[in-house]
């Protein structure tokens, strides 16, 4: 079994936000110190937990899917881990959607794409350890003797 969690920890983010309350402090605007205050909140909290094991591939945005969304081996007719480009592709990081695929990334440009039966979107999980997720994935897919 395979378990990340990742965080958005990139120094540039929160500089900006750091940056933008600092501005806000400055101004004495509060409603803006509010917002900025309750985006850090945000950013400090939220996850991106991935799971790979004998069931299928799962993961979840934390706090905001109580549970994580499994897709199921019987269900996946093609999964592989690729280099990608967030913004060339989907437009940055998060939960975005491109053209032909939907992306759950926090940070880095190596992911897990994952081509269901029977749908022409693709899923990309992003991950920090592509090489340990290759391996776990030949592991997982390989029938039980």
């Amino acid at each position: 079994m395979y378990q990340e969690k990742q965080q958005f920890r990139q120094p540039w983010l929160w500089a900006l936000l750091i940056g933008v309350l600092g501005i806000s402090l400055y101004r004495q605007e509060f409603v803006a110190i509010g917002i900025v205050v309750a985006v850090l909140v945000l950013f400090a909290f939220l996850r991106l937990d991935t799971r790979i094991n004998n069931e299928g591939i799962a993961y979840r945005w934390f706090p905001f899917q109580p549970r994580p969304r499994l897709i199921a081996w019987h269900q996946i007719e093609q999964v592989k881990v690729r280099e990608y480009s967030p913004l060339g592709e989907f437009g940055g990081w998060g939960i975005r959607f491109g053209w032909k695929a939907t992306a759950h990334t926090v940070s880095g440009n190596a992911g897990i794409e994952i081509r269901l039966k029977n749908k022409k979107r693709l899923v990309l999980i992003g991950t920090q350890q592509p090489e340990e997720v290759r391996r776990v994935i030949e592991q997982e897919r390989q029938p039980v003797a």
